[in-house]
């Protein structure tokens, strides 16, 4: 048997990279608005909740009564992750219901797709051999899921994509080349 690990290190969190490691895909996401989502029966000052939607804007919180929340007195808003934080419940009465706008974005689902397959094909320089230019062609490549992905980091993120080379049996049988891919040396 013969076998090869590919092995790819990634520098940018591109929306098609993130789409291949996490076999997933990906939706642009429409702007709207939202009126009267509930928040929890049970806030308690000190609270954080994540409203359905990041990207807020024109939010308005009400108690049950209808009488309104006031931004910065009885909470505060991170509008761009779409959460509010409860500073004061004074007398309102419970539950809140909030209202708002919110912005398009970009989401990407996580093991939606099957096993992603690739062709690799590598256009570089040989630094070990005076910049010599060369080809790589990896015909088929099956990807194995991120093992490892640092949203928080003090360093530089990148993240490794890991896969098996897989014989392509669309390509003819060839005992020099084979059916796995081939390194061309340019000079």
């Amino acid at each position: 048997q013969k076998s090869a690990t590919v092995t790819l290190t990634i520098e940018e969190f591109t929306k098609d990279n993130l789409k291949l490691a996490l076999y997933g895909n990906s939706t642009a996401g429409m702007t709207g608005t939202v009126t009267d989502e509930p928040l929890p029966a049970g806030l308690v000052v000190g609270d954080r909740y994540a409203l359905a939607h990041p990207k807020v804007s024109a939010l308005i919180v009400k108690d049950d009564a209808g009488a309104t929340l006031t931004l910065g007195t009885h909470y505060t808003a991170d509008t761009d992750f779409g959460a509010i934080q409860i500073l004061n419940l004074a007398s309102f009465v419970l539950p809140f219901k909030a209202s708002y706008s919110y912005g398009a974005v970009t989401e990407i689902g996580i093991f939606t797709q099957p096993l992603p397959e690739r062709f690799l094909r590598l256009e570089g320089l040989n630094t070990a051999q005076g910049n010599a230019k060369t080809l790589v062609e990896l015909y088929r490549i099956a990807f194995d899921p991120l093992k490892e992905i640092s949203f928080i980091s003090n360093e530089y993120n990148k993240f490794e994509l890991e896969g098996s080379l897989l014989a392509d049996s669309t390509k003819p049988i060839d005992a020099t080349l084979g059916q796995y891919g081939r390194i061309v040396e340019l000079g």
